[in-house]
């Protein structure tokens, strides 16, 4: 009746007397190639069958095979049905597997059975605080070069985080080998559920070791969803409406993962720009300061010719619109100019030894402050033309007589 291969192969199939699932799935595959209809080839085995062993029922030729668990033909068409295949090809009949949800449920019991083996909660393991003074201050001046290598740091260290347990290497080898289901309720079950693990990282932990254990175990999930992908672009690929839910939660898996990674450069891209901005906007005052400083010793130096012919006002108008270095510089020197002038006018007392005059025009002469008390560089600038005056007005009343000198301050007012 049929070709010499297909009649040796029903030969053997009917050796036993029986005729096993896996036998009819051969033999259909084949007949199909040879383009022969499946309900008569059907017929034609169940009778050959029968006449083999003699039983008058037909349900002992052939063992009864769940259409909807075990899926070997399409049960509305009797079409072979593909393996891994969710739908008909042929007539579009949806495949469902009622063992589905308990396979699903087993596994993340057994997570949840690894998990209770572990030592402790792993978020309170050392959470002994090491903050100290050190930190908080380095934290407070330093922050952006700490973010910037702690990141750094971060990206560097791929490596499982300190804290991985022995209990974390059993969950993650679970998840990794876990066989995926290949019906359709099965593959949107497991892969909504291990969608759901991905978690989110905030910008106030990027870099703690907690976020670190979280993101490891999000690449370990997301490998789990792309296993699951795989498996689902096999089974899925004539129900294209069902696959492309399947494509759009494993893209949003992709993307909360990517999201978390963007942080982490985001945070160190906006630190790296601040630290370019500090370092360029530094380098452009201190041009600035360095363009200041050299025309307020150019004025320093203008004032100074003209401090020598005498022309303090000129030279105090010099003092003004300039910073208060070169400003206290100026009228310092201004002021010693002038009470270096009001000493040399002593002289002519000395030599008519009029000692008592001229120690009451010592004790009168007196250095009048001009920089501001809380300023220790213009007090420093101000205090060399003070000394100077000081050691001219010693000069001075060293001349008189040991009982007539004056009372020379130490410090000026």
């Amino acid at each position: 009746m049929y070709n010499e291969k297909l009649e040796k192969l029903i030969e053997l199939a009917l050796a036993d007397g029986e005729l096993t699932e896996k036998e009819k799935q051969v033999l259909f595959k084949n007949a199909e190639a040879e383009g022969i209809d499946l309900d008569e080839f059907e017929i034609v085995l169940e009778a050959r069958l029968f006449e083999k062993t003699n039983d008058k029922s037909s349900e002992s030729a052939a063992p009864y095979s769940d259409k909807l668990g075990d899926i070997k033909k399409c049960p509305a068409c009797g079409a072979i049905a593909e393996s891994f295949a969710t739908k008909c090809s042929d007539c579009g009949t949806e495949f469902r597997n009622i063992e589905v949800s308990s396979s699903v449920i087993r596994f993340f019991e057994k997570l949840d059975e690894i998990e209770a083996t572990r030592d402790g909660n792993f978020y309170s393991q050392n959470s002994g605080s090491n903050i100290n003074l050190t930190t908080i201050v380095l934290w407070l001046f330093l922050w952006p070069l700490l973010i910037f290598f702690k990141g750094i740091q971060f990206i560097i260290n791929k490596s499982k985080p300190a804290k991985w347990s022995t209990t974390d290497a059993r969950k993650e080898e679970l998840v990794l080998n876990y066989p995926v289901p290949v019906s359709k309720e099965g593959i949107l079950e497991f892969l909504t559920l291990s969608a759901s693990k991905i978690n989110t990282a905030s910008y106030f932990s990027l870099f703690s070791e907690q976020t670190k254990y979280k993101n490891t175990w999000n690449k370990i999930w997301l490998k789990k969803i792309e296993q699951i992908n795989s498996k689902a672009s096999i089974s899925m690929k004539s129900d294209t409406e069902i696959y492309s839910e399947v494509l759009t939660i494993v893209e949003n898996a992709r993307n909360v993962t990517k999201e978390n990674n963007r942080k982490i450069f985001k945070v160190l891209g906006s630190v790296a720009v601040l630290l370019i901005i500090v370092g360029f906007w530094s380098s452009i005052s201190n041009k600035l300061d360095e363009n200041r400083n050299t025309n307020y010793a150019s004025k320093v130096k203008s004032a100074e010719k003209l401090i020598e012919n005498k022309k303090y006002d000129e030279a105090a108008e010099l003092a003004v619109n300039i910073d208060d270095k070169h400003s206290v510089e100026i009228r310092s020197k201004i002021q010693l100019a002038k009470l270096t002038e009001e000493l040399e006018t002593l002289e002519p007392l000395i030599q008519n030894k009029e000692y008592s005059k001229i120690r009451l025009a010592l004790e009168k002469l007196r250095w009048t402050r001009i920089s501001n008390t809380s300023d220790y560089k213009t007090e420093d600038i101000e205090a060399i033309s003070y000394r100077i005056f000081v050691e001219k007005k010693e000069a001075v009343n060293n001349q008189l007589p040991e009982r007539k000198r004056a009372t020379i301050e130490s410090r000026y007012l």
